[in-house]
């Protein structure tokens, strides 16, 4: 099994409600996340996104990313998020992905020299929402940007 479809299976095992928004992992390339889920379980009363749907798949998308550069750098640790806002540009009115990148396309030195120190770290992340066809290269704009903060503890190898 990939190292993605591993992590496909722990999101649906330990994250139920991953499972009922249909969430599929895409590609991690180690830089970025390309996730998707379908716009009917996570649809609202107007027929498009209901935000909380779109808010949890893409704080799911930068959680992955966290979760995946960790092990990227051979280590396991706790990984939450601390603090998180979305907005809401348009509505979500089809299938939607999300992508997730890394700061500047890489683990940050400071997040890096934070875990061999201290076994712990923080991680800025940005998860942008599109709807359509998912890939890494989105012609227009996001429908919604999620910017979190992201906690790791207890890193260890």
């Amino acid at each position: 099994m990939t190292q993605l479809a591993l992590f496909q299976k722990r999101i649906n095992d330990e994250i139920p409600l991953s499972r009922a928004l249909g969430i599929r992992l895409l590609s991690w390339d180690g830089h970025a996340l390309l996730l998707d889920a379908p716009l009917e379980p996570n649809r609202n009363h107007q027929g498009t996104g209901f935000g909380g749907s779109v808010y949890s798949v893409a704080v799911t998308a930068a959680w992955g990313v966290t979760e995946l550069a960790l092990a990227d750098l051979g280590l396991k640790g706790s990984v939450v998020v601390q603090t998180g806002t979305i907005d809401y540009m348009d509505p979500v009115d089809s299938d939607f992905y999300v992508i997730c990148r890394l700061p500047g396309d890489e683990v940050p030195d400071r997040f890096r020299k934070s875990l061999a120190r201290h076994g712990k770290g923080r991680l800025d992340l940005t998860a942008e929402v599109f709807c359509g066809e998912p890939t890494t290269e989105p012609r227009g704009e996001p429908v919604a940007v999620f910017q979190g903060r992201f906690v790791v503890q207890d890193a260890r190898s």
